[in-house]
């Protein structure tokens, strides 16, 4: 019994060795940034760069949003918070 288990657990494990390639990236993904604008490219740690330079894209357009928004509250109360 020990020796089928044994033989079971070799062949699950050969068999998750397989000779494909890894999966190639889709094409919906986005692409590292450029050296230019990442100054983490060409090192180990680009990957960080570019989802640096993506967090702060976004926090761009929120502070743009949160900017907007005050305007309109302004707008609509007559007061500034200047």
């Amino acid at each position: 019994m020990k020796r089928l288990y044994a033989l079971s657990c070799v062949a699950a494990l050969l068999a998750a060795c397989s000779s494909q390639p890894p999966p190639s990236p889709s094409a919906g993904a986005a692409a590292p940034a450029s050296a230019t604008t990442n100054a983490l490219a060409g090192t180990p740690m680009a990957a960080y760069g570019h989802a640096l330079n993506k967090a702060r894209g976004v926090q761009g357009i929120v502070d743009q949003a949160a900017a907007k928004q005050a305007a309109q509250i302004d707008a609509a109360t007559g007061s500034s918070s200047h």
